[in-house]
């Protein structure tokens, strides 16, 4: 009886002329659309508060398109590194109120391979812009950091980190 129901329910949403069966998608785009509008609402709010950050440091950064912003302070030399490579760098890790969270001075230097660890996403990013030796300051949005839901240690959820950085080897 059960197979019978799925037959005639499969059939009779189907074009009789093709024969091809149409799923309604409206019911779930109605569900996703509020949350996309709301990610896309937080993701705007978080761009400006970083656009205000930098006016008001006087910052001339690049914006990748994911939403990163670079700028180089000191350049580097040789290569940039390849994805499985492993890179050490110096960093300190800021909020944008100023203070201090991380830095490799009291929590010691970063080592991880690019594009295989769990390194925050604009870490990654900017890493492999830089060459052996450069200096650079980033503006980390939250989803390219720790997302919503923070580190679980220094730093909450949905908070942009602004970080300077030195790459120091790639291996």
């Amino acid at each position: 009886m059960l197979a019978i129901s799925l037959c005639v329910l499969l059939f009779s949403c189907g074009n009789k002329e093709t024969g091809i069966v149409h799923v309604q998608q409206s019911d779930k785009q109605e569900k996703e659309d509020p949350y996309l509008k709301w990610n896309q609402v937080n993701v705007e709010r978080e761009d400006e508060d970083i656009d205000f950050f930098l006016r008001r440091y006087g910052w001339e950064m690049q914006k990748t398109g994911t939403g990163l912003r670079y700028q180089c302070v000191k350049e580097g030399q040789g290569n940039r590194p390849l994805p499985e490579q492993t890179v050490t760098v110096k960093y300190t890790t800021v909020l944008l109120t100023g203070d201090t969270v991380y830095s490799s001075d009291r929590d010691g230097l970063k080592r991880f391979k690019v594009d295989k660890s769990d390194e925050m996403a604009g870490l990654n990013e900017a890493v492999k812009m830089m060459r052996k030796g450069e200096r650079a300051r980033l503006v980390i949005p939250s989803f390219l950091a720790y997302g919503v839901a923070g580190d679980g240690d220094r730093i909450r959820g949905k908070v942009t980190l602004a970080m300077y950085v030195e790459l120091i080897d790639i291996q």
